[in-house]
Formats: C-alpha cells, structure tokens, sequence
C-alpha cells in the first residue's frame, strides 16, 4: 500500500518539473526572440541621436553580445555528444528555405527590389555573406568534433586557460576593429562557440554565478560609459586637428572581440544557464529562423514599411516584432514537419549522417558532384560557352576594351562586366541558349545549331559595332526594314569587298558545320518530347521583351532583376553595358502615350482645320515672317538661378553671380521654366524645345531622341520654318543620338567636337575639363554672321556640367554659403564651384547679348537652363518639388528686332512657363504670324496652367499655376480639358502614332 502512494507521488514531482523545464525553455526563447527580432530594425543609427549620450551606443552592444551569446547557446546545447557531419547541414537547409520564403514575401511586397545579387544570396548565403552568425554558427557545428575532443584531451582548468588566451588574443590582433560585415569574420565566432561547449559542462556555484553576473552589470556600466568618453576625447582632437580620423577606434570598447562583450555576454548565459539546460538541438532550428530575420540584408527596409495606422513608430515596430513571431513559430512548425521529408533533402541529411569522417564525406560529395557533371557535360559546356560568347559579345561593342561609364570616365570593360554586370551576361545567356534550343529541335543537328548561333550572336554584335562607330547608335528594331536596302548598307561599310568576305565566312561556316557534324558526333541528352518543351519554353522566352518596357508588370521586375536597365539617354553607353542582345530587345516594345479613344486620320484633319482658324485670327495681327528671322535656342547646360537653391544663404555683402542675368528681368521676358528632369535628361528639354510636346503627357518614363525620334525619316521641329537651320554643341555629339537626329530634324549643320566643323576658340575655365560658356558663345555669333537671311539655331552649352571637382582657382563664393542643405563640406565646395560657373555663364551671356545687339539683322535668343545641377540629394525633391524643378529663362530680341516689330517682353503668362512653351511665346514675342500647330501651342501656353511631367510619380503631369502652386487636373474648365486632349492627342500622333498630321501642308510648317 506504501509503495503505491509513492508512485503516484513521484509522478505529480515529474510533472512539476516537466512544467518548469517547459516554462523556463519557452521563457528563455521568447525573450531571444523578442532581442534578436528588435534587431532587425536599424536602432544604431536612430539612437545616434538621442538626448541621453550614454544610451547612444546600447544598440551596437546589444549586437555585439548577440554574436557571443548566440554561438555560446549552440555550444552548450551540442556539448553533451560529438556531432554528426549532418548537424550544419540542418542549420543551412533550415535558412535556405527561411531565406526562399523570406525573400519571396519581401520582392511580392515591393517588386522593385528584385536583382541578381538577391537572388544569388539566397542560392548561396554564405558566399554572399547574408549572415555573418549564421556563418559562424554552421561553421561552429562542422568544428564541434575537433573542439569536442580537444575539451575531453585538456583538463577544465587548461581548455579554460586556452579559451582566455584566445579571448584576449583575438581583441589584441584586431586592435578592437572586428567588423561582422562579411562571412570570413563568421569564423571567430567558433570562439564563442568553444565557450559554450566548455560551459555547457561546467557546474557554477551560486556564489559564482552571482560573480558572474555583477560582473557582467559592471562591464555593461564600464562599456556605456568608456564609449561616451572616448568618443568625447577622439572628436576634441579631431577638431582641434591632433588626432587622424583612422587614427585610432574608439568603439574598441563596444567591438565584438573586446573582453567586455564577452563578459557581458558570458553574465547573460549565466543567468539564463538554468532555462539554457532545457533546450534540446530542435528548439534551436527556431532560433536559426529568427537570426534569419535580424540579419537579412534587407530586413530594416522591410520590415520598417509596414505601416498600421497607429501614427506611432515604435508601436508600428512592436506589431511588426509580434507578427514576425508568430510567423516564426508557424515557419518552424511547418519546417520541422515537411522539410526532413523533402527527399532530395533527406538523401543529403542521411548521406552526412551516416559519414564516418569530414575527410571521407568530402571525397564522397567531390565523386558524386563529379558523375553528374559528366552525365551532363555536354548541356553544362554548350552554357558555358554560351556565357562566354555572350560576353565576347559586349565586348565587341567596347572601345578598345573601355567603357565609358560616365562623360567623365570610362573603365577597364572586363573588370566591368564581370564586377557590376553579371546579371546582364547571364541573362544574354539565358536568351543565346534558347535560340539555339530553338534551332536545335527544328534542325535535330548539335553542331549547325551551335555554329549557327554562334555566327548569329558575333555576327549581330559586329553589325552594332559597325553601326555605332558609323552613326553612334546600335540597330533599332524599327530598322530591321532596312535589310531590303542591301546595296546601300554595302556601300557604307565596304561595298564588293565586304560582300566578298561576307561570302568566304559563310562558306567557311557551313564547311565547319559539316566537318564537325561527321567528325564529332553529339547528341544532347534528353528525348524529342522534351526537346520540344524545352523550345516552347524558348519561344514564350522570346515574347517577354513585350513587357519589358512595362513598369509594374512582373516581366519589367525580372528584367530589371537581371541588371537589364535601359536608360536611353545614350545609346552608346547602353549597348556596352546591356550588350547587343538585350539593348536590342529593349526597343522592341516602347510604352510611350496611351492611345486616345478617337484616334484617327479624320480626327486629325479636324483639328488642323480647327487650329487653322485660331491661326488666321492670330495672323491678322502678327506681321513678322519667322523664315527671315534669326532665332537661337540656347539650352545652358545644368544653369539655375543660385538664389533659388532651397535654404540657400548668402554671406551679407556677397556680389551677385549673375548679376546681368537678374537685369534683365526688367527689360526682357523673364521667369522660371519648369524643367522635367533632376540632374540630368537634357535631351528631354532639349527635345521639348524644338517640337513643343510635353514630357509630362507620356505614359511612362522615356527619352524621346532615343525612343521616338529613330521611328521617323523626318520629325518636325520650330527649325523646320527656317530656311536653314543648324545646331552647335562643343562636347561630344553622339550623346542621345543627336548626330542621327538632327538629320532626322533636317538640320542643315551640326558643329561639334570630333565633327568636320570645328569649333573654334576653345576655352576651359580653371582645371575644367569642359568647354566654356565664352566658346559656346563664340561659335554661336560664328554661326550667325555665317548667313546674312534668317536662320534658326540650336545652342547647346557644357559648362556647367557635373560634376563640380572645385575647378575654379581662388573661387571668390567658396566659404560664403551655408544653408540646412548644405552642412556637408563636400557638398558646400560643389555648390560654390557650380555658383561660380553660373557667374562666368553670366558675364558670357553679357557678352554674347552686346555682340547680337551689334548685328543689323533680327535676332532673338531664348536662354534657358535645362534642369538643377546634381549637387544636393535628389531626395530633396519631394519636400521641393516646383523648386527643385525651376530653372532660369529669359527670351531676348536684339535692338534690331525690336525696332522691327518684335517686342521687348511679353507681360502675361511668363512667371513659370515649360520648355514646351517656347515655340509659342518666341513667336509671340517676335511678332510672327503661326501655323495650325503654332497656334495650338499658343492656346495651350495661353488658356492652360505649365504642364510638366508629374512630381510625385513616374508618370502623368503636373500643373503649375504662375505663382508656382501645383493645381488640381479636376480643377480645369471644360475647354481647357478639351484644349488638353486636342494637344495630347497631336502628340500621339507624332510619337507613338502614324504622323498623319505631317502629311498636311501648313499643319507644322507654313504653307509655301
């Protein structure tokens, strides 16, 4: 009867110690939960600037403790046995899957992030470091064995005096510099590893423990306190110039190798010691996922943009860390039930388990790896071949193996390519073998289809080639027409003796086909049934570049994953960088203007009879004839008045950099023009200039001089109404395609460097590498006094061009600028060389207008600045949006215009106007009479607000009153939306439609 009341007793005390063993283990893992999930957001940099200084550094110790007490856990739990070879294996299997489902939910939510390298991290995490700790700890897990022996070789005291010595050796050899950015650092962390291993075994006393712990509080103290001081005293010398910046570290205190971390970190695994025993090896797959989430490269970013509509942040956050936890203890759930079934992975787990030794695993990975690359040697080589052709290719279109990058650089191609553009080359590659699968499953013949495409690929890479060095642009789809005009593509490149070699290669290409086909027989693996997917899944392949102009579509996020990033601003540069294959395909569906619902030849007709009239009421009082007048446009590259640079300010006393400019506000038209670009798109303003259409009115983001102009032979612009026209530019012309277009615009003349026009009295201000205001002037009156009619000019300048390198000797504005924006004295010196520019800009234009006020003919010139210079963030844009989009204008007739009919200002309609505005208020400040479309951009400039492109977007427009105030599109009257929709429309047809109003006489040009 005892013995049976004994029984059930020691069963209530097993149950209460089941349950505590359960409360402290579940404890334990919500708490590291809770700390590793609070690091996933970016608190180092927030608590930077805190009011309490000792609070600064917290969340850097934290982190650092982090990567101790971590290992130190594994260590403990896996020190009662020697491991299998399978353990890191689990770990590594358990945040592959964690990084798939991961990344998976972070490019649903925001597409726009996906990229190769994102992709290549979760394939391989620890080559492209995603986890620093992770690393540490499947390294840590491969080395147990050796550390497991080498504890049970050496006695406590001795595995505890090496253990020591390697702690303070590793702070000692780093200096307290240890920075956990890249997987090789994740190997010191089979210290802490070692240290849990060792302490997993060891029994603590309770007055060691609380030894521990108050030691453990002290070097938290110690720690806080030292970083504030030396972080004072590193700043007192930096400013008063006794100390180098790289000098010396004063976070050596805080850094994940110092003694005191470790000792913070050994109180904590000493006071979670009790809960740390409960664990077993499966509780801590749940903490590989959580270090998954902490440590993601992406994980502030993401994890920050979820948004509850609390208003608060940190209650935004503390959401985020519970959801996040509850969708940690589901994913570990679902791991732990479905993922050691998956057989591919179970193959691999029984294979490293069953491995007697590191060595004997190894050799048996190395020969099964080696069997499947020989079953598949012929797929495996047929792509690597295909890469390499596909690299050749790009490089085909380099000049002389350089790329130039920027206009101000250009660097080694292959370093390059292979560094930034693997992406690209892959997906080149990608596109190479699915035309060859194509071509291999109609033709059955390995050999013809690989030569063949072979030749295709270099054939095409050496017909850009030849393109670009001829006309400084690659073949465009809408050229493809061109082939039937084979005598005359010949007679560019060769004539007879191209033809001739073009012959002997393809004879000795087909030679090679048959040789290879009876000499070396090879069949790729795989039946005709799968050949035949394979080459529907090839024919889809080459139906997606449809979509790739698509912004949003999930074809344009793959694109652009790879790397293939179109910009169309210069072809040249595309090409080299996007190679042949993909620049081409890039073309082949450009997004540019919705269709308008009644698009038609008819409608089009309506509206230049509509216009027509607007025209003969305006004629009847205009008197000038615009073919006798000599009119300039003068883009001024990057000029904005300095005044208006947001928070700008002056030292009192400062003379005024364009102080003649500003003079002219008075006497001549003057405003601000709304630009459609931030730092660069020239040829936008440039294009919106000359035609009159707007940027603003395009579906999607584009550069029409590369991706509208090409589709015509000719593309009319306001130099059409002269009976001469040219355009000068002393920099480089094959930008934006400009050489090819402005035959396009049937310019008489375009004068740049490298051009058979030279340009003369080339001067470059200071240690600037760019032609001067002063030349671009000089060839701007050459080409005025070259003709004694009128004439219309295109006057490109390059000045002010970024970037701003503190070119200007003894700049007069250096030191007497300030402003919130400002505070970087980097960015102080590029604002006063670039101020300083505006002010040579400013005594050239004096100049130029003294010398065309000289002249005995009309002349009238409209200044204008094409967009801000790149100098502040364009971050800034969105809390100044109108601002940061204002350049300067003015629009000037010479005395001699004046005195025969054209006005000295116009008084209405001038505050802020767009580039698109010009044609129409040049004409009406001329004085000279209009045509249908002339007469359309006169009421649009007239009856609607400035239209430019939207601000806030990637497409649509934004309107601009004339005092600089965005107005609501549901704002306009009837007749103005009509108005919109007429001027829409018009562009539709110019630019992604069939151009029927350049068919009737007078629409864009008067009637002769």
């Amino acid at each position: 009867m005892q013995k049976k009341r004994i029984i059930p007793i020691l069963m209530s005390e097993q149950t209460q110690s089941r349950k505590i063993h359960n409360l402290l283990k579940y404890g334990f893992l919500l708490l590291a939960a809770l700390v590793l999930l609070l690091q996933m957001f970016n608190f180092k940099s927030s608590m930077l600037k805190s009011s309490i200084t000792y609070l600064r550094h917290l969340p850097l110790i934290v982190e650092s403790a982090t990567y101790w007490f971590i290992p130190m856990v594994f260590g403990a739990v896996y020190s009662k046995r020697k491991l299998r070879f399978n353990e890191g294996f689990r770990a590594w299997a358990i945040m592959e899957v964690t990084l798939l489902a991961y990344y998976l939910a972070f490019f649903i939510s925001k597409p726009w992030h996906l990229n190769a390298w994102r992709f290549w991290g979760i394939l391989f995490p620890i080559l492209t470091s995603i986890s620093v700790l992770m690393t540490g700890l499947v390294f840590g897990l491969l080395v147990q064995p050796v550390i497991y022996d080498w504890q049970e070789k050496f006695s406590k005291k001795q595995s505890l005096i090496i253990l020591i010595a390697l702690t303070l050796l590793g702070f000692t050899l780093s200096a307290g510099t240890f920075e956990m950015n890249y997987s090789i650092y994740g190997l010191y962390l089979a210290l802490p590893f070692a240290w849990g291993m060792f302490l997993g075994k060891a029994d603590f006393s309770v007055k060691q423990t609380v030894i521990f712990i108050v030691a453990g509080i002290l070097s938290l103290g110690l720690v806080i306190v030292g970083v504030a001081g030396f972080n004072a005293v590193y700043w007192s010398q930096i400013m008063s110039w006794r100390a180098n910046p790289s000098s010396w570290n004063y976070q050596f205190l805080l850094n994940v190798t110092s003694p005191f971390i470790f000792i913070i970190a050994l109180a904590a695994f000493t006071f979670a010691r009790p809960a740390i025993k409960a664990l077993e090896a499966k509780d801590l797959d749940f903490l590989v996922l959580l270090i998954i989430f902490m440590q993601a490269p992406d994980a502030n970013s993401f994890m920050s943009s979820f948004k509850y509509g609390t208003g608060s942040r940190q209650l935004n956050r503390m959401i985020t860390i519970l959801i996040m936890l509850v969708i940690a203890i589901a994913w570990h759930w679902l791991i732990e039930r479905y993922l050691w079934r998956f057989k591919p992975v179970k193959r691999i787990n029984r294979f490293l388990y069953e491995s007697k030794s590191f060595g004997a695993a190894a050799e048996e990975a190395f020969n099964r790896l080696w069997g499947w690359m020989k079953y598949h040697r012929i797929n495996l080589l047929t792509w690597t071949f295909f890469f390499i052709l596909s690299f050749a290719s790009f490089l085909v279109e380099s000049d002389n193996i350089r790329i130039q990058i920027t206009t101000a650089s250009n660097v080694n191609a292959v370093v390059w390519l292979v560094g930034t553009k693997l992406g690209a080359l892959i997906l080149t590659t990608i596109f190479i073998d699915a035309f060859f699968t194509i071509l291999y499953f109609v033709t059955t013949r390995y050999w013809v289809s690989l030569i063949t495409t072979s030749t295709v690929v270099i054939a095409w890479a050496v017909a850009n080639k030849i393109k670009l060095d001829l006309r400084g642009e690659p073949i465009y789809p809408s050229e493809l027409s061109e082939v039937t005009n084979a005598d005359s593509l010949l007679s560019m490149i060769g004539g007879q003796k191209t033809l001739s070699m073009i012959l002997l290669a393809l004879a000795a290409v087909i030679a090679l086909m048959v040789f290879c086909e009876v000499k070396f027989k090879v069949k790729k693996r795989g039946n005709w049934k799968q050949r035949g997917m394979w080459a529907l899944a090839s024919l889809a392949l080459f139906m997606t570049p449809k979509w790739f102009n698509h912004q949003g579509s999930a074809i344009y996020r793959l694109n652009r994953a790879f790397d293939n990033k179109q910009s169309f601003r210069n072809p040249e540069r595309d090409i080299q960088v996007n190679g042949p294959i993909l620049n081409f395909l890039n073309y082949i569906d450009l997004q540019i203007m919705d269709k308008p619902s009644n698009y038609s030849k008819s409608q089009i007709q309506k509206l230049y009879e509509k216009y027509q009239k607007v025209a003969d009421q305006i004629n009847k009082t205009r008197t000038n004839d615009l073919s006798k007048q000599t009119v300039i446009f003068n883009l001024s590259e990057s000029f904005i008045d300095p005044y208006t640079f947001p928070t700008i300010k002056f030292a009192k006393g400062t003379k005024d950099p364009i102080s003649y400019i500003h003079s002219l506000k008075k006497t001549t038209t003057y405003g601000s023009m709304l630009s459609a670009g931030y730092g660069g798109g020239t040829a936008n303003m440039e294009w919106e200039s000359l035609t009159g259409f707007n940027m603003g009115s395009f579906s999607t983001t584009l550069t029409p001089y590369v991706q509208v102009v090409p589709q015509y032979q000719y593309y009319p612009t306001i130099g059409a109404n002269s009976n001469y026209s040219s355009a000068v530019h002393p920099f480089i012309g094959t930008y934006y395609s400009r050489i090819e277009d402005y035959k396009r615009f049937k310019f008489n003349k375009f004068v740049y460097l490298g051009s058979k026009y030279k340009i003369v009295e080339q001067k470059k201000l200071g240690t600037s590498s760019y032609n001067s205001d002063f030349t671009t002037y000089a060839n701007g009156l050459r080409q005025i006094n070259s003709r004694k009619g009128g004439q219309f000019i295109n006057l490109i300048s390059i000045q002010n061009h970024m970037p701003y390198n503190n070119w200007y000797p003894k700049n007069y504005y250096a030191g007497k600028i300030s402003g919130d924006l400002f505070d970087d004295g980097s960015i102080r010196t590029q604002v006063a060389t670039y101020i300083m520019g505006t002010h040579y800009t400013d005594q050239a234009v004096k100049k130029f207008i003294k010398q065309i006020d000289k002249i005995k003919k009309p002349i009238t010139l409209v200044f204008y600045g094409d967009h801000y210079p790149s100098i502040v963030s364009q971050s800034y844009t969105s809390k100044y949006p109108v601002q940061m989009h204002s350049t300067r204008y003015f629009i000037y007739s010479n005395k001699y215009a004046r005195q025969h009919g054209a006005k000295a200002k116009l008084t209405s309609k001038t505050n802020y106007v767009n580039t698109s505005d010009f044609i129409a208020m040049m004409l009406e400040q001329t004085n000279s009479k209009v045509t249908a479309y002339q007469a359309l951009l006169t009421e649009v400039h007239k009856k609607l607000p400035a239209l430019t492109i939207s601000y806030s977007d990637d497409t649509g427009f934004t309107l601009v009153d004339q005092k600089g105030k965005e107005v609501d599109p549901k704002t306009l009257t009837n007749s103005q939306q009509a108005l919109l929709k007429d001027y829409e429309m018009i562009q539709y047809d110019m630019t992604a439609g069939s151009a029927y109003a350049l068919k009737i006489k007078g629409f864009y040009t008067m009637k002769k």
